[in-house]
């Protein structure tokens, strides 16, 4: 493959200053961590449906609520393989785009909003902006990534950004949005009460709540898989370590 037009004088790979850092191995690291959480959170998902008969014995008074209580543990296990994941590939992505932020600045691509340092907050607290600012983020780099760019080039700005970007995004807000009624159900139900109770509550009278906001999570979850996918395909051609 020729290289991108431009990068002629940077002379070959790892020419750019002999400062880019290399990405590849955390994209693979980050893609299964995703896949795994993709698939952790669908067996939860399920355990949730098969809880939903046993939430309503309980409330119909055919079963107490210990015997409910000893049915979570499935459920309690693949909860905590989910955290863990999640945690793990948190860490991950925070190198990920410390890295790729850090290659935008030996490409040349100023003016930036996102500096290397700003993406380690933005990917611990993006969240709670409703993933606008991780929204914002990914734009950034996406369009920094553009190895038709050549280095310096200030059009940068301009170009396109992937519709991968914006599905994703459209996902993590109808996945806030169904998420944000389900906790504010749920926190009506917790009124001197055990949790468990609150369980048995919630998986009957929110069933429907429950059900949408899992697979909207798999689907935002598919969704960022292809992104880093795609991301950091375009950023390796564009630091040449493709």
């Amino acid at each position: 493959m020729s290289p991108p037009p431009g990068y002629a004088a940077y002379g070959g790979p790892g020419s750019f200053g002999g400062n880019v850092q290399r990405i590849g191995g955390l994209t693979k690291a980050l893609v299964t961590l995703s896949i795994i959480g993709i698939v952790a959170s669908a067996i939860s998902l399920i355990v949730q449906l098969t809880l939903r008969e046993k939430a309503l014995d309980f409330r119909e008074g055919s079963t107490t609520l210990d015997d409910f209580g000893d049915e979570l543990g499935p459920y309690l296990a693949i909860s905590a393989v989910v955290g863990l994941v999640a945690l793990a590939a948190l860490v991950v992505q925070i190198v990920w785009t410390f890295r790729m932020a850090k290659n935008l600045e030996v490409l040349g691509r100023q003016p930036r909003t996102f500096s290397p340092g700003a993406t380690i907050a933005v990917n611990i607290l993006g969240g709670c902006t409703l993933g606008i600012l991780p929204y914002l983020m990914w734009r950034e780099l996406w369009k920094g990534s553009d190895p038709e760019v050549p280095p310096g080039d200030p059009t940068w700005r301009q170009r396109p950004v992937g519709q991968v970007v914006h599905l994703w995004f459209a996902a993590t807000l109808l996945t806030f949005a169904v998420s944000l009624a389900l906790g504010v159900g749920n926190a009506v139900t917790r009124v001197n009460r055990g949790s468990n109770s609150s369980l048995a509550k919630q998986l009957d009278d929110q069933f429907a709540f429950i059900v949408v906001s899992g697979v909207l999570g798999i689907i935002t979850a598919v969704l960022f898989v292809g992104l880093v996918r795609q991301l950091s395909s375009r950023h390796m051609l564009a630091t040449r370590e493709a």
